[in-house]
Formats: structure tokens, C-alpha cells, sequence
């Protein structure tokens, strides 16, 4: 099996990346299609879109394409990895996307296992939780970009397709792959398009992995590639290892949170007692438009410490919602991902190497706008963060989902260094 996994965005992409490679697969991640001569020899690639919130039809078409690069590269089963929390609109887009990549492959059905249970993400007969909270009384329920106000699967799918909705319930899971497999066959030849297995913890994800070992295409959140690599390691016996590319270097460096999930919001508390930060001005990001220079040129003046500095536009629930009244139909969010995007520019051509970036849509802004085309795997720091490296070694990055990672994260980051 060589795996061929498309990621919705940035964060999602090094999230699995980092599970693939702790698992003893030797993994890649692009950011867009590589010449496939120009690729090492690999048991997985990651392709790391960003199509989590464009329109369905956009993401669809980037979506297939990158399977048809996959597909070029030799990969003979995929993966459509999104957000454990089933982060969506409710057109889409991980019904869409789904439904497409099934259907461009021949197949009937694929499996919906958005579950992740080292970060609280479990699904119990067919409602995703988040710790102990049903999605929809979780901090998700105030996501800025997707709000996330349901909690069954099958619901929010049925929103996005119409395609029908199955379910393989934890009765079932916990009898083992033999019955699991079982329970898939039935409902396919029901004629289920999407079957929807509950997880409660990663001994499941072993399970669900081992009875869908011949299905071409699955989809989840990155947990289910925890089983796979362990399923992979198991027939492979010493041959499933594999070793982190490269060691994260001390280089000058730099901290830029953007998302605004309680996580987040904690990680950057924590740093600000620990290392130089500044909160960006949101009217000096709408109306200046210097002010992209204003904060290179801070962070440059604040090299040489021990802790990189911190630029964050992190707001809490009740920040997020009078800067909605604020700036009434100003796309606020956009403009930030802007101003940090020609921010991420200048820091480059002054000499930055380092990028810690908190935030799946920051993620992708930085990591475009230094037009790093593939990357290298390297420490990871917490379940489902990894230290990434471009090819040519000119930049090294943390891509983090706003979500994870402990509290003391953005500093945690910078204890892998190899000094």
C-alpha cells in the first residue's frame, strides 16, 4: 500500500503527517503537485490543500486534482483527512468533497471517522463529542469562520449531500475488525454511501483500520492514520519504522497566532508572561497599509531571545463578536490573513527561517506566501503537531491547528531545537 492523503488545509496536512511518520511510515507533504521524479522514494504523501471554506465547487476540483496526482505518484489508497470536529458550512464542503472522490475512484461507499481520541474527539452512535461536550456545546459552537451548531454526523452530511448515511454503532466496534467488516458489507450493499463509525478510543481506530484495510478511499480526521500506521507496522515487523527527516535548528524566528479557539486563546496567555508579544490593532490592519511593515520591523527588533516573538490577533468570544459590530460588512478576517501574509514576506527577506503558527487559515497564509511546495517531517511536539522542513532547508515551521496542543505549546516548540 503507498497512501496518497489530501488535507483541507495546512495544519490538518502536518497533523497527519506527524501521525503517519510516528507510526513508521515514511511520509511527504506537498503543497502542491512535484514532479514525481523529484520525489523520494515514500510510503505516504500528503497534499495540503486549502479548501475547508471556499466554495464546494472550488474545493472539489482541487480536491480531484490533487488525487489525480496521488494517483500519478503511485498512490493506490487515499485519504480525505479534515478536521476532527468536523469543521464545515452547512453546504459543505466535506459531504461534496466526498461524494466527488468516491465517485472519481468507482466506488459506492467510504467511511466517515472524523475521531481523533488523544485530543477528546470521540464519536459515540454516530454524535462527535469534544472531551466531555457534544460538538455543539463545545467552544466550536463560536468558531469564527464555521460555527459549529449540530452535533450527529449524519445531520450535518445530510445538509452537505445527498448521499445516504449509515452508521457502524460502538456495539458493533467493540466485537473487533471480523465484526466491523461485517457490518460495513451489509450496509454497502444497502446501498449506504457514507457509513459513520463511532470511536471511543485508539484501540477502536486499530479495529476500524484492520476491517477496512481493502477500502480504497476512507475519511476522517487524522486519528484513523494512527491505525493504519499500526496496522502497517504490524505486517511489516521492523521494517515499519521510520525516523523524523530533520531536527529543528535555533534560527531567528517568529510566533503568529491568528486562530481564536480556546486553545489558542490559552497557548498565547501562557506565552505572553514568557516572551515579547504584540496584539495587532484590527483599524490599523483595515486602514494602514504600512502597517504590515510596522510589525516586521518589531518582531526583527526582538531577535536574539531565548523565545521567539509573538504577534497574535487571538480574541476572545466576546472580542470576536464587538469587532463584528465594529467592522459590519469589512471581510476583517481576510484583511488580517493579508496583513500577516506580507508580514510573513518581510521577515523572510530580512533573514527569519523559523515559523510558529497558530491557526489553520494563518497556517496556509504563511506557509503560501513562502512558497514552499513540499516538506519534510520532522519532531513532533504534540499529538497531531509536527516540526516541518522545506526541501531545500531554507525554512522550518510549526503549523498548528488552533485547537491543539497543550497550554505551554508555543514554547514546548522551542525546546526540540538541536542546539
Amino acid at each position: 500500500m503507498k497512501l496518497g492523503v489530501i488535507a483541507d488545509d495546512f495544519t490538518g496536512a502536518v497533523d497527519i503527517a506527524g501521525f503517519l511518520v510516528s507510526g513508521g511510515m515514511r511520509t511527504l507533504m506537498c503543497a502542491k503537485p512535484v514532479a514525481t521524479g523529484q520525489l523520494p522514494e515514500t510510503d505516504a504523501i500528503v497534499m495540503s490543500l486549502k479548501i475547508r471554506s471556499i466554495p464546494s465547487s472550488e474545493a472539489v476540483e482541487q480536491a480531484l486534482s490533487a488525487l489525480a496526482f496521488l494517483q500519478e505518484a503511485g498512490c493506490d489508497h487515499f485519504y480525505y483527512k479534515y478536521c476532527s470536529t468536523f469543521d464545515s458550512t452547512e453546504k459543505g464542503n466535506i459531504g461534496p468533497i466526498s461524494d466527488a472522490l468516491r465517485d472519481a475512484l468507482g466506488l459506492s461507499s467510504t467511511l466517515i471517522c472524523p475521531a481523533l481520541p488523544i485530543n477528546g474527539r470521540t464519536v459515540y452512535h454516530g454524535y462527535l463529542f469534544v472531551g466531555d461536550q457534544l460538538l455543539s456545546d463545545s467552544p466550536m459552537r463560536h468558531h469564527p469562520l464555521n460555527p459549529m451548531r449540530m452535533s450527529k454526523l449524519a445531520d450535518l452530511l445530510a445538509m452537505q449531500s445527498p448521499s445516504c448515511n449509515g452508521h457502524v454503532y460502538y456495539d458493533v466496534v467493540r466485537k473487533g475488525a471480523t465484526a466491523v467488516k461485517d457490518r460495513i458489507d451489509t450496509l454497502e450493499k444497502d446501498g449506504v454511501n457514507n457509513i459513520i463509525v463511532d470511536v471511543i478510543n485508539d484501540e477502536d481506530l486499530t479495529t476500524i483500520a484492520k476491517a477496512t484495510e481493502d477500502m480504497l478511499l476512507v475519511t476522517g480526521g487524522s486519528g484513523l492514520a494512527q491505525g493504519i500506521a499500526t496496522v502497517r507496522a504490524e505486517s511489516l515487523g521492523e521494517r515499519g519504522t521510520a525516523k523524523p527527516a530533520f531536527l529543528p535548528k535555533r534560527t531567528n524566528a517568529v510566533v503568529i497566532a491568528g486562530s481564536c479557539s480556546a486553545m489558542m486563546q490559552k497557548q498565547v496567555a501562557y506565552y505572553k508572561e514568557k516572551a515579547e508579544s504584540f496584539s495587532i490593532d484590527e483599524q490599523a490592519c483595515v486602514d494602514d497599509p504600512s502597517y504590515p511593515e510596522t510589525l516586521a520591523q518589531w518582531v526583527l527588533a526582538h531577535q536574539g531571545s531565548t523565545l521567539a516573538p509573538m504577534v497574535f490577533a487571538t480574541r476572545s468570544p466576546e472580542e470576536l463578536q464587538y469587532n463584528r459590530e465594529r467592522f459590519k460588512g469589512v471581510d476583517l478576517a481576510g484583511i488580517i490573513e493579508q496583513v500577516f501574509g506580507r508580514m510573513t514576506a518581510i521577515l523572510a527577506q530580512e533573514g527569519v527561517e523559523t515559523f510558529i503558527v497558530g491557526g489553520g487559515e494563518t497556517s496556509g497564509v504563511v506557509a503560501s506566501t513562502l512558497g514552499v511546495d513540499a516538506y519534510l517531517i520532522g519532531e513532533q511536539i504534540d499529538p497531531g503537531v509536527s516540526w516541518v522542513q522545506s526541501l531545500d532547508r531554507k525554512f522550518q515551521l510549526v503549523l498548528k491547528s488552533g485547537n491543539f496542543g497543550s497550554e505551554s505549546f508555543l514554547e514546548k516548540a522551542q525546546e526540540c531545537y538541536d542546539e
